[in-house]
């Protein structure tokens, strides 16, 4: 398959990784190929800790894509997803270079890099992207697009996402490892907006929420902007260990009741007599104390999230609601309890128009990252120039300073 005619994304989660693959065709639609996956090994919560283990675990999943489609690929775009990724809010002012005040593209790209220059000191975080929230010309303010305008000096506010060092080290051992050569590295939930979210809810102001296994993100946008992100340290796979500790049965058991919630809670013990699970969880178990154990971690998730939005003034002022993805949006139930938590509309991501592909492709939430990085690619894939509402540093820019860390 031709290299400049295919975009893949690849979603490293602590739970699974995920790889979806599409090719463009008339009319600017992607038509999707193949997907593949398998279980995560060396991942903790977002961050790759074993590289081999990781690149093993990476090779299944794009063995599982060969396998079934017939699709073999040597590149991605892939998620970073951490819990010390962090956003910095930076101003960068510049004057504006043509001589008749015209400002120009080159002027909007030295007024970011003015802005990330004003960051304090990252220590060992890289930046991954920059977005601009909004720029100034002379007296006009909140300004989206400035080129073309007229003045004598170009201002600009900057939101940065920084990831750890190390971390964005690890990733590309691991690819090194697996054979895959990096196109991009995108942070995780930023990527799945790509494909779980449309852009009327991107305009209106909507959370995008993804419950993973062991941590959770959730990213806000606003007039089209990108403008807060955040990684929460809990994911799904704590309501797995709390049932297993509450029960006192083992892991596996626990992501069985888990995964079959509906079942126990509506038609309780008559249905575990038939689930083949220990015998203490028989004799302890109660509809009233799953519900409790289940309802109490997501309380913690959704507090966290609702105290995040109270520090960006946005508690219950997103008109567009609550996008749930991840494999932690399809627990029963979730839906009614983020909405009564967090008092806006909830709704679990289905993904957008767009991509086309075969009827047995239909898939759901959990591959909203793995989609939505595969669309991103596309999107790279437009000529430069463009500007849309959102300008991400060039990843090229970057990953030769990144490399030189990291190679000998």
């Amino acid at each position: 398959m031709a290299r400049a005619q295919n975009f893949v994304g690849l979603d490293i989660g602590s739970g699974m990784i995920r790889v979806a693959v599409s090719e463009k065709k008339e009319n600017n639609l992607l038509a999707l190929v193949g997907v593949g996956e398998s279980p995560a090994d060396g991942v903790r919560k977002g961050a790759i800790v074993d590289p081999n283990a990781t690149a093993r675990s990476i090779q299944k999943a794009i063995g599982d894509l060969k396998k079934n489609y017939g699709v073999v690929v040597d590149h991605a775009t892939i998620s970073l997803s951490e819990p010390r990724m962090t956003t910095y809010v930076a101003r960068g002012t510049v004057s504006v270079s043509r001589a008749d005040g015209e400002v120009t593209r080159e002027d909007v790209t030295r007024a970011i890099e003015a802005s990330e220059a004003s960051l304090p000191r990252l220590g060992n975080r890289e930046v991954v992207h920059s977005f601009p929230l909004f720029f100034a010309v002379d007296r006009d303010t909140r300004i989206r697009e400035p080129v073309g305008l007229i003045g004598a000096k170009l201002e600009v506010e900057t939101l940065f996402v920084a990831a750890f060092t190390p971390h964005i080290k690890n990733i590309f051992k691991a690819m090194s490892i697996a054979g895959i050569e990096v196109d991009d590295l995108v942070a995780a939930p930023y990527g799945a907006s790509f494909h779980a979210l449309s852009k009327k809810q991107k305009e209106i102001g909507t959370l995008l929420l993804d419950i993973g296994a062991q941590i959770t993100t959730l990213a806000v946008f606003e007039e089209s902007m990108l403008v807060a992100l955040e990684v929460i340290p809990y994911g799904s796979g704590h309501i797995t260990y709390d049932i297993g500790l509450g029960f006192q049965i083992d892991q596996i058991s626990a992501e069985r009741v888990k995964r079959n919630l509906s079942v126990f809670l509506e038609q309780g013990k008559k249905e575990i007599r038939l689930a083949d699970l220990p015998k203490n969880f028989e004799e302890t178990f109660s509809p009233k104390k799953l519900r409790e154990i289940v309802g109490a971690r997501l309380g913690d998730i959704f507090e966290l999230v609702e105290k995040h939005l109270r520090r960006i003034e946005r508690s219950e002022l997103l008109p567009g609601g609550i996008v749930l993805s991840g494999g932690g949006s399809k627990l029963f139930g979730i839906v009614e309890a983020a909405r009564e938590s967090l008092r806006l509309p909830v709704e679990i991501a289905q993904g957008t128009p767009g991509v086309i592909g075969k009827k047995e492709l239909i898939l759901g939430p959990e591959w909203m990252k793995a989609m939505g990085l595969m669309r991103h690619a596309a999107e790279q894939h437009i000529p430069e120039g463009r500007m849309n509402g959102i300008f991400a540093s060039p990843f090229t820019r970057r990953i030769s300073k990144i490399l030189r860390a990291f190679i000998p």
